[in-house]
């Protein structure tokens, strides 16, 4: 049996059924309209406002890809697999540095999950923004210690835990 990929939610109810399960979670989310062109964003979570510090109407109706949130650190490979994944209707997860309104970076894990009805087409995209930046912060500080010569060997880390 092949994998299946998305969520599964009966036509009349899914969007309401995703924003009230997602929303209480802390998460920070946009659904955006699989059918129409441009994937526009048809609801936003209380987290992705306070996240990116953008307005809720100020999100509404832009393109689930969040081009708004692009800046110049954003890497074309990562704007090209984002815009792939939406046309394809496939799944992506990848880290990428977005903006937020003020225009400070942040390291996000980004995961665009498809959503299909219950005839299983496409109609919604769940792309969810989780804050990494302190996550690769600290990965980069142990990266350059170690690449200055600052680290111990592999064994000696190890029987630290031990």
């Amino acid at each position: 049996m092949p994998a299946r990929k998305g969520l599964l939610a009966p036509q009349n109810t899914f969007l309401d059924t995703i924003a009230t399960r997602f929303d209480g979670t802390h998460s920070n989310f946009v659904l955006g309209n699989a059918q129409a062109n441009g994937n526009p964003i048809v609801y936003c979570s209380d987290g992705f406002v306070d996240l990116t510090g953008y307005s809720r109407a100020q999100i509404m109706q832009k393109g689930c890809s969040c081009h708004f949130l692009y800046g110049p650190e954003t890497k074309d490979e990562h704007k090209q697999q984002i815009e792939k994944s939406l046309m394809n209707k496939t799944e992506l997860k990848l880290e990428v540095i977005f903006y937020k309104k003020d225009g400070s970076p942040f390291w996000c894990l980004f995961d665009i999950v498809p959503i299909k009805n219950e005839k299983r087409d496409v109609v919604l995209f769940l792309a969810s923004h989780k804050d990494i930046t302190h996550t690769k912060m600290l990965e980069m500080n142990v990266n350059e210690e170690c690449d200055s010569g600052k680290c111990r060997n592999v064994s000696e880390n190890v029987s630290l835990f031990i």
